[in-house]
C-alpha cells in the first residue's frame, strides 16, 4: 500500500538548489599543507634576493629554487628536492660559520617533512554480520539461519546481509549448522555492463513512488537522496524512468540523449559516457536498471513494481468482473484514490529540466504524457469504484470518491454523470443540481 504523501514537499527542487554542490575538500588544490608549502618558497625567494643583493651569486640558485618548486607545487619530487637544497645550503652555510644557515637546515627539514605525500588513514566501516552467501554469484537459498523468508535466488551478496541483519533485529536466530546448498544457477558472462548482475535486488525489495512525491526505499536504507545529490545524474534516471512509465520497454538512441544532456560541448559522446559510468555507480538497484545496449539505452525496472504500476493493475482488477474478493479490491482502491490525492507524475521535474537543459529537448513533453496517463487511470479508477459502491447501496461513499475529481474531469463524461448519480441516491439533490447546471454550461461553451 502507498504510504500517504505530503504533497508540499518537492523531493526535486532539493537537488536543484545550492546544497551538497559544494566541491569535497579533498577535490580543492589550495589545501592547507599547499598553502603552507607557497608561504616557504616565498621565504626561500626573500631569503635568496637577499643574499642576491649582497653579491653572492647562490642567492640566483635559491630564488630560482623557490620559483620552480611554487610552478610545480602539485609535483611531491619537485618539492622534496627544493628543499633538500635548502637544507644543503644551511649545512654549508653553518660548516662555514654561518649561523644563519641553521636557519636554511631547520626550514628544509620541516618543510620537506610537509612536502611528503602524508594521507589520512580511512575509518574501517563497521560491517554487518556475515551469513552463509556465495560471492558474485547468486544463491538459491531456501531457508535462511535466521528463520527468516527466503531471500531472491538472484540476490546479490551484499544485499542478502542487509536482508539478514535487518531480519536479526526484529527475530532470534536459529541455529542452523548445515551449509548452504550449491548454486543452480551459474554465473552468467559479463556483456560489458558489469555492474547489472551484482546489483540485482530481488522483486518487492525497492518500493518506488512517484506520484505526489518521489520516493526510492529499500527497506533498510533510503536511496532517493542518494539519486538526487547530482542533478544530472537524477535528471537522465528519472528521465528515461518516465520514458519506460510512458511505454514498457521504450528505448532510445545516444545521440538522442545527447540532445538532451550533452548538447554544444567539445567531446558529446565522452561526456554522455561519463553520465552513463555515474549512472551504474548509484546504489543498487537503481544503477541496473539502466540498459546500455551499443546505440541503445533503456531501462529495466528489475521486477520492481511502481506506484503507478499498483494504479493500472487496480484499474484492471476493477473492470473484471468476478473478482474472488470485490470488498478488499474496492477497500483497495478507495484507499489508493485516497493516498494518490491530486498529485502529478515526477513533481517539480520542470525546475531540474529548466537547469539541467535550460528547457531544450523532450523530456518535459515525455513527462507530460506520463502525467496525462495519471490523471485517466485516476478518472477510470474513480469511476469503476463507484459504480461498485453504488450497486452495494454506498451512493454517499461513492460520490465523496468522485467528488475531488470532477473538477479536473469536465471532459470525461462518465465521472460527471456517475457522480450526479450518487449525488441523487444520497439525498443530495442541490449539489447534483450545481453539477449537472455547470457541466451542461462547460459542454456548451
Amino acid at each position: 500500500m502507498i504510504a500517504q504523501r505530503d504533497l508540499r514537499i518537492s523531493d526535486i527542487l532539493a537537488a536543484t538548489g545550492q546544497a551538497g554542490m559544494q566541491e569535497a575538500a579533498g577535490d580543492k588544490f589550495w589545501t592547507w599543507r599547499r598553502k603552507t608549502l607557497a608561504i616557504g618558497y616565498g621565504l626561500v625567494f626573500i631569503d635568496g634576493l637577499w643574499i642576491l643583493l649582497a653579491a653572492d651569486p647562490n642567492g640566483l640558485i635559491l630564488m630560482a629554487a623557490a620559483l620552480t618548486g611554487l610552478l610545480f607545487l602539485h609535483r611531491t619530487w619537485v618539492g622534496l628536492v627544493v628543499w633538500a637544497y635548502v637544507a644543503a645550503s644551511g649545512l654549508v652555510a653553518i660548516i662555514s660559520a654561518d649561523d644563519l644557515g641553521l636557519y636554511g637546515l631547520a626550514a628544509g627539514f620541516g618543510f620537506g617533512l610537509l612536502a611528503l605525500p602524508w594521507r589520512r588513514r580511512e575509518p574501517v566501516p563497521a560491517r554487518a554480520p556475515v551469513f552463509w552467501t556465495q560471492q558474485m554469484q547468486p544463491a538459491p537459498i531456501r531457508t535462511q539461519t535466521n528463520g527468516g523468508p527466503s531471500p531472491h535466488r538472484l540476490l546479490p551478496t551484499e544485499v542478502q546481509r542487509q536482508i539478514e541483519a535487518h531480519t536479526v533485529e526484529q527475530s532470534q536466530p536459529v541455529i542452523d549448522q548445515s551449509p548452504p546448498a550449491a548454486p543452480t544457477m551459474p554465473a552468467t558472462s559479463s556483456n560489458g555492463d558489469t555492474h547489472a548482475e551484482s546489483q540485482k535486488v530481488f522483486p518487492g525489495a525497492l518500493d518506488m513512488s512517484a506520484i505526489g512525491q518521489i520516493s526510492l526505499t529499500l527497506p533498510w536504507k533510503d536511496l532517493t537522496p542518494d539519486l538526487m545529490r547530482r542533478p544530472v545524474i537524477g535528471f537522465l534516471w528519472l528521465y528515461l524512468y518516465a520514458r519506460d512509465m510512458r511505454k514498457a520497454g521504450d528505448r532510445l538512441t545516444r545521440s538522442s540523449l545527447i540532445d538532451e544532456v550533452a548538447h554544444g560541448v567539445a567531446d558529446p559522446r565522452g561526456r554522455l559516457r561519463g553520465y552513463l559510468r555515474d549512472l551504474s555507480h548509484l546504489p543498487a538497484p537503481l544503477g541496473a536498471m539502466i540498459k546500455v545496449e551499443d546505440e541503445l539505452i533503456g531501462f529495466d525496472l528489475l521486477g520492481q513494481e511502481t506506484d503507478l504500476d499498483e494504479l493500472r493493475h487496480s484499474v484492471e482488477h476493477m473492470k473484471q468482473s468476478g473478482s474472488p474478493d470485490p470488498d478488499f479490491e474496492i477497500l483497495h482502491a478507495q484507499e489508493l484514490l485516497r493516498d494518490l490525492g491530486d498529485g502529478v507524475f515526477l513533481p517539480g521535474f520542470e525546475d531540474m529540466e529548466k537547469r539541467v537543459t535550460k528547457g531544450r529537448g523532450i523530456a518535459g513533453q515525455i513527462v507530460a504524457e506520463v502525467r496525462a496517463q495519471v490523471l485517466t487511470l485516476r478518472a477510470d479508477l474513480a469511476v469503476a469504484t463507484a459504480n461498485a459502491l453504488l450497486d452495494r447501496g454506498r451512493p454517499a461513499d461513492a460520490a465523496a470518491l468522485l467528488d475531488p475529481l470532477v473538477a479536473g474531469s469536465e471532459d470525461r463524461d462518465d465521472v460527471v454523470r456517475t457522480l450526479i448519480t450518487a449525488l441523487r441516491e444520497s439525498g443530495d439533490h442541490k449539489r447534483a443540481g450545481e453539477i449537472r447546471r455547470q457541466y451542461t454550461v462547460g459542454q456548451e461553451n
